[in-house]
């Protein structure tokens, strides 16, 4: 009887230390999955862009509104995985806003063509041309490359005008985000390019 008492004792004694360890263990887990992934920023523009102050300007532009579709104003990077869906990325993320960005990345894209791209209430003046931008997309793809596209209204100082829809392509050279901004930075030169013909077409 006293030995059986005793082993019972152990036994019980055993098994406490067991479920104490084990309750340790599965806070340590629950401490590592709630633990913060590492947080990647990235910039649209660069900083070394170009600045139109230091450039003999031959227009000034007044951007009036950068209009964004819905799934660009989250932080996260997207990715387009399919024809159908996109995936938003909650590790690699924007350091500032994307019309922000996109609206730095341009202003430096149309100084190399001598333009001046300049918020409205940095000029007043009427006797200038007005921009809005709307943007359809600006996403890299499954299919290697990243799509911006769009449309961009150019209001003369006349009052007249012009809608031009755009579509740019940019290839992505290697896999990763890294890589997508760069194609991005590409394609927005491109719609500088488009923007600086659209202002030299004859009345």
């Amino acid at each position: 009887m006293i030995m059986q008492v005793k082993t019972f004792s152990f036994l019980k004694r055993s098994s406490a230390l067991h479920i104490s360890m084990l309750a340790v263990f599965l806070c340590f887990l629950s401490a590592c999955s709630s633990a913060p992934n590492s947080l990647t920023y990235y910039l649209l523009h660069t900083t070394n862009d170009a600045s139109f102050t230091n450039h003999d300007v031959k227009q000034t532009v007044v951007l009036d509104k950068v209009t964004l579709p819905e799934y660009l104003k989250h932080r996260g990077l997207v990715y387009q995985t399919s024809d159908t869906n996109l995936h938003i990325s909650t590790s690699h993320l924007w350091a500032e806003p994307v019309d922000e960005g996109l609206t730095k990345a341009l202003t430096s894209a149309l100084v190399s063509k001598d333009i001046a791209l300049i918020r409205p209430d940095h000029f007043k003046s009427e006797e200038t041309h007005h921009m809005s931008l709307h943007v359809n997309d600006l996403v890299s793809t499954y299919e290697g490359e990243v799509v911006f596209s769009g449309q961009y209204r150019i209001t003369q100082a006349s009052g007249e005008a012009r809608v031009h829809s755009f579509i740019f392509k940019s290839p992505l050279n290697n896999d990763g985000f890294a890589s997508s901004i760069k194609a991005m930075r590409s394609a927005i030169k491109k719609l500088a390019e488009d923007v600086d013909s659209s202002l030299n077409q004859p009345n």
